[in-house]
């Protein structure tokens, strides 16, 4: 059963917070109860995030990608609310760039924040979220499971991401943690801001609709484990007429 408090006094850290997937989250989690600690670059778009909240919540403005920020996150969560309960893993990046155009820089900015971000906060929250049998939520992509050209690196790390999840599964089951890797395809966030057409991403998923989904998820019996769950428009966005 789930409902409007079934995460009364749980912490949830939410990384990019300030936008799309993971503001929608933060606002679903929030009607569920749960205390947040957002987390993006940009501390308005995070003041603005908070401010739609119904429960309270700590910012935390850093750039994922600098070594000490996940040690400032659990530090932070800790410190105000003594607990963590709950990570969404939803900041990343996403870029489309030809196999013959890629270079190491561009390589490694992206699996830094889409694939070593969330284990280094994952590696450094494990402990709080052994005492608390908490949750984490691996937000990934349908270029998991769907080839697009042009994403080799981005689809590389979101498969880097869903097998990490496989692994902390394995490892974290026998302290009751669960996790939940979700797989959205086309979400209408500001990713496509740029050059993309309106009818185009007025098909496309709604990041509400999403946020309500991993609210529902982390929020159903902890007896219920699922494997990585695919999501999509109901119609291909740039196909539909």
């Amino acid at each position: 059963m789930t409902g409007p408090g079934m995460l009364d006094q749980q912490v949830a850290v939410i990384t990019g917070a300030g936008s799309g997937i993971g503001r929608a989250a933060a606002v679903a989690l929030a009607a569920h109860g749960a205390k947040c600690v957002l987390v993006g670059r940009r501390p308005e778009a995070l003041t603005e995030t908070a401010s739609e909240l119904s429960t309270t919540s700590t910012i935390v403005a850093a750039d994922l990608r600098d070594s000490a920020t996940a040690d400032i996150i659990v530090s932070t969560a800790l410190a105000e609310y003594g607990r963590i309960d709950l990570i969404v893993h939803n900041a990343g990046v996403f870029a489309k760039r030809e196999l013959s155009d890629i270079d190491r820089d561009y390589w490694d900015g992206i699996i830094e924040l889409n694939l070593t971000a969330p284990m280094e906060l994952s590696r450094l929250a494990w402990p709080s979220l052994i005492k608390s049998h908490g949750q984490i939520v691996l937000v990934s992509s349908l270029a998991v499971v769907q080839a697009f050209p042009g994403n080799a690196a981005y689809a590389a790390s979101k498969a880097g991401l869903n097998a990490l999840g496989e692994v902390m599964a394995l490892e974290g089951r026998e302290h009751g943690i669960r996790i939940i890797t979700v797989c959205p395809g086309q979400v209408d966030t500001p990713l496509w801001d740029e050059d993309v057409p309106d009818d185009v991403r007025a098909r496309m998923m709604r990041p509400e609709a999403v946020g309500d989904l991993i609210a529902s998820l982390v929020t159903t019996d902890r007896g219920i484990d699922m494997s990585p769950v695919v999501i999509r428009p109901p119609v291909d966005p740039w196909q539909a007429k």
